[in-house]
């Protein structure tokens, strides 16, 4: 998936898509490895994804109280917002709102 904010392009995989939007759908805006691991397809799956959004500038990791959360960046609130629209203008976000019950979160 290509995305561009700012003038700014990324190019992104599902997961690492995936992750940007389920960060900004949670309230807090963050996930714990754990929760990542769920969204990656394993532990692996959820390192490579989770380094590469660190590269990329879209999110950072915090260690609290001896569990790893990683938290979008103002630029991957930016770009989770971009794919939002990708997804409302190809009518797919609505199926993620069920998913998630979020009701437009």
């Amino acid at each position: 998936m290509h995305v561009e904010v700012d003038g700014k392009r990324y190019k992104l995989e599902w997961r690492e898509a995936a992750l940007l939007l389920l960060m900004r759908l949670v309230e807090w805006g963050a996930l714990t490895l754990s929760d990542v691991e769920l969204v990656a397809s394993g532990h692996i799956g959820a390192l490579r994804a989770v380094r590469r959004l660190m590269e990329l500038g879209l999110v950072e990791g915090f260690n609290v109280r001896g569990t790893r959360i990683f938290a979008l960046t103002e630029e991957g609130a930016r770009v989770a917002d971009a794919i939002r629209r990708k997804a409302e203008l190809a009518g797919l976000w609505r199926i993620v709102e069920e998913g998630v019950g979020s009701g437009g979160a």
